[in-house]
């Protein structure tokens, strides 16, 4: 035992000495009233005089009460001198991938295009990101947000086929915002070692880029990046076919520096590869950085220390003094505990005497814990912004409906599609756009759902036709197989026919 380590690990359990020591202090001062009666009674009669007299012997109950709630008390304190090998690691680190839906981006070099096969990649990565938060920010000339983060990577994937070029309102190739609005979903979602990973062919604003990973990555955010295209240059695709054109009539080429983008990874601390059909480019991303610390610290079981409670080892002599309580008149009141009744025990939190619920709540939103927060937010507006997180996306959207303004109303239509209910969803657009025609995040997660929608839609039409072929084919088989009975049954006629025709002839012949 080191008793230089000795030390309490809830030191604060010790104010609740002070109503024993109140006590005691009053047992004390009461015998000043025996030493006044003496001035005026001689000490041999004094005991007969005074009720109660002894009392003084009899106070050992209220020692015996003060000496157990002192150990009590200590217990709970938790006294502590050792310490003990824990094996400890967090969560994944949150990760923010943010896609380039750039013109450039619907180039074939790749087959079938290199969109398609950033969609294919994201699949990839988001089946390799279950244990940690994700979420997807989309850019061209402006960023926009797909999903915050989330652990729910299912509703991401349903999110993928509606990715397109065309879903971004304003043409371009700036990557600078769309960093910079992932790592305000990190710091908004409390993530320490977030990290981004951008799946670009290139972007315009290269020295804007360059400078925002090296902000970021000293910032604590780390940087890497999948180089999404082939190996020469190839024309821009243009909005409505063909190929953009430049200012001499010339197309417009789409040229891949993957010297810059080793340069913004070099300079966002993350890793750079070139986007392969495999995994070897995950492989050299994902798998390295703070989630292969993480990983390491969970395969070797350590990670971190932790003080022992030594307070048990106090219940023995607790016991024992408890056991005096079985002097006449200590347990009879006992008897009745059972008969009481009482509510469900609730913890007790330091943190109530001091926070209002709504800054616990914000607390364990901070911490990662909205399930908490959603339970302890009183404003209705946070409590659904804390049950959207937590993925209690129908009580969110009721919360949302409450209130009256375009931000609930855009809100209101996030969890509503997140729910699935898309048609919902456009609703809520609409009234949030309809109040407030500038508002950009809501026109494009409009546009999103609706290009869900019509494909959904698509494809039942397309299996409603397929039924009815079916039964069009059914229904054509039918009708030759009636037409075949009938022809038996016109064949059987004429031969019918035929026969008495021929019994009339030979009774002519008799």
């Amino acid at each position: 035992m080191n008793f230089g380590d000795f030390h309490f690990l809830r030191p604060a359990w010790f104010l609740a000495l002070l109503p024993v020591a109140g006590l005691l202090f009053a047992v004390w001062t009461r015998k000043g009233d025996r030493s006044r009666w003496l001035r005026v009674c001689d000490a041999e009669l004094l005991p007969h005089l005074l009720m109660g007299a002894g009392g003084a012997r009899r106070s050992w109950g209220l020692w015996l009460l003060a000496a157990s709630w002192l150990l009590t008390v200590t217990a709970l304190a938790g006294p502590t001198w050792e310490r003990q090998p824990m094996p400890v690691y967090r969560a994944a680190a949150a990760r923010v991938i943010v896609l380039d839906l750039s013109p450039s981006m619907n180039a074939s070099d790749l087959k079938p295009s290199r969109i398609e096969r950033a969609r294919f990649k994201l699949r990839d990565i988001l089946e390799r990101s279950r244990e940690g938060r994700t979420g997807l920010v989309v850019f061209g000339g402006e960023p926009h947000v797909v999903t915050p983060l989330t652990d729910d990577t299912a509703t991401i994937e349903a999110m993928l086929p509606a990715l397109s070029v065309d879903i971004i309102p304003a043409r371009g190739d700036r990557g600078a915002p769309a960093m910079r609005m992932a790592a305000e979903l990190l710091e908004n979602a409390g993530a320490k070692d977030g990290e981004i990973l951008l799946l670009s062919d290139g972007v315009a604003d290269g020295a804007d880029t360059l400078a925002t990973a090296h902000q970021l990555a000293g910032n604590g955010v780390r940087v890497s990046l999948i180089g999404v295209a082939g190996d020469s240059a190839v024309p821009v695709p243009g909005a409505e076919g063909g190929f953009e054109v430049g200012s001499e009539d010339v197309p417009r080429m789409a040229v891949f520096d993957e010297e810059f983008m080793r340069r913004v990874a070099r300079a966002g601390g993350g890793e750079y590869q070139r986007l392969t059909p495999g995994d070897e480019d995950l492989a050299g991303v994902l798998d390295s950085g703070p989630s292969r610390e993480i990983d390491d610290a969970r395969r070797q079981g350590t990670g971190g220390e932790r003080w022992v409670d030594r307070g048990g080892w106090l219940l023995a002599p607790l016991v024992l003094l408890a056991a005096a309580g079985f002097r006449r008149g200590w347990l009879v009141c006992l008897l009745f505990v059972p008969m009481i009744p009482v509510t469900p025990a609730q913890a007790f939190e330091w943190e109530a005497l001091w926070w209002r619920p709504d800054q616990r709540a914000e607390d364990a939103l901070v911490r990662g814990d909205p399930e908490t927060a959603a339970e302890l937010f009183e404003d209705p507006r946070w409590r659904s912004a804390a049950r959207y997180q937590s993925g209690q996306y129908t009580g969110a959207a009721e919360g949302f409906a409450a209130e009256d303004d375009p931000d609930a109303h855009y809100n209101r239509g996030n969890a509503l599609a997140r729910d699935g209910k898309l048609r919902d969803a456009l609703a809520a657009y609409d009234q949030a756009l309809a109040e407030d025609p500038g508002n950009e995040d809501a026109r494009f997660n409009r546009e999103l759902v609706e290009s869900l929608l019509k494909k959904q839609e698509q494809q039942g039409e397309q299996g409603e036709q397929g039924e009815q072929g079916e039964q069009g084919e059914q229904g054509e088989q039918g009708e030759q197989g009636e037409q075949g009975e009938q022809g038996e049954q016109g064949e059987q006629g004429e031969q019918g026919e035929q026969g008495e025709q021929g019994e009339q002839g030979e009774q002519g012949e008799q």
